[in-house]
């Protein structure tokens, strides 16, 4: 007997149907453990979760309506928690699963029997560290590598674990500012500060074919994937830099429309230099923070920060702030906070 349950969903026309599928699941927003319905004109894509829904439209997915329906139940295999008896934190790159520093070959056994597209199943030995945003990982089951290609949002990306930083948490965060730039009336030039291997630089050239992404990191083996994945990806509006930003933020003053500055520990130290990238009637600013963050309302804290920081660079730096949201859990009731602005230089 067929089992059914109520859902919420997103409801889209079917021709656009395996177009916001596929950005739901590169979220991880698309529950797998239901069958997708589908009518004469619409598809119901069934949500992890119900509070989901506003992950949805901070995703930048336009033309779509949320609703509740009801889904025929698929059998279901077991999970890590009926073969091991718990629930571990880890997360897929590509074909790489990573845990973290606890789990043993137990866990890895079961995520290898339960992700049949697991071939490499490591545990974290350090935290990110150094200008370069390197770490440490141990590989515990499968074969003996820590390169990978990750695919995300429609694109693909080639990298190395343990020589580039790479989080593929915030799939739905570069998605929501890849939107917003192909939703700009002008041919934008964007200068994405920490570009790492490309998922913010490549996704955006995709989506504002029109558009000009200079793309600067200091890790030199970053910077070697990011133009392997400019290739990977058929992208020609991408020009990648090495160097540190401090140190050659210069050749890029008065340039920029939109700056992305995902570095949030570190961010707000390079606002001088990002500043000064920007055109002079100003530009918008996607800024990322780590706040401690225990009720919506310390939202407040994190946005009176910004605009402190900007306010000690001169008397011209004027921030709008357009949207402040938590992006992703960081530790315990503390997130990375995205902060997009519009930052008006004056004269």
């Amino acid at each position: 007997m067929k089992r059914s349950k109520s859902l919420a969903c997103v409801k889209v026309k079917k021709e656009r149907g395996e177009e916001v599928r596929r950005a739901l699941k590169s979220a991880n927003l698309l529950r797998t453990d239901v069958k997708i319905r589908h009518d004469a004109n619409f598809v119901y894509l069934p949500l992890t979760e119900e509070h989901k829904a506003k992950e949805v439209a901070d995703m930048g997915v336009e033309s779509v309506e949320i609703c509740r329906t009801e889904f025929e139940v698929l059998a279901i295999k077991p999970g890590i928690e009926e073969l091991i008896g718990f629930k571990p934190s880890y997360e897929i790159v590509g074909d790489i699963a990573v845990l973290d520093e606890s789990a043993d070959e137990a866990v890895a056994s079961a995520i290898m029997k339960l992700h049949k597209n697991i071939r490499v199943v490591a545990r974290r030995k350090s935290h990110v560290e150094g200008v370069f945003r390197r770490r440490r990982i141990e590989i515990i089951a499968g074969e003996r590598r820590t390169e990978t290609v990750h695919k995300e949002n429609g694109c693909r990306y080639k990298l190395d674990l343990e020589r580039v930083y790479f989080n593929p948490r915030l799939a739905t965060e570069r998605n929501r500012v890849a939107s917003l730039a192909a939703r700009s009336a002008s041919e934008e030039t964007v200068i994405d500060m920490f570009a790492g291997v490309g998922p913010f630089s490549i996704l955006i050239a995709k989506r504002a074919v029109k558009s000009h992404i200079i793309a600067i990191d200091i890790n030199p083996d970053a910077i070697k994937y990011l133009r392997e994945n400019i290739r990977l990806n058929a992208v020609e509006n991408v020009e990648p830099i090495e160097g540190d930003v401090k140190a050659i933020y210069r050749a890029f003053r008065d340039k920029a429309d939109r700056i992305i500055m995902n570095l949030p520990k570190k961010a707000y130290m390079f606002l001088p230099e990002a500043v000064q990238m920007l055109k002079p009637e100003g530009g918008t600013i996607h800024f990322y923070m780590v706040e401690s963050i225990k009720k919506d309302e310390d939202l407040n804290n994190a946005k009176h920060k910004f605009c402190t920081w900007l306010s000690e660079l001169g008397a011209h730096t004027d921030p709008e702030i357009l949207t402040a949201r938590k992006v992703k859990a960081y530790a315990p009731r503390t997130y990375i906070i995205g902060i997009d602005a519009r930052v008006f230089r004056g004269i």
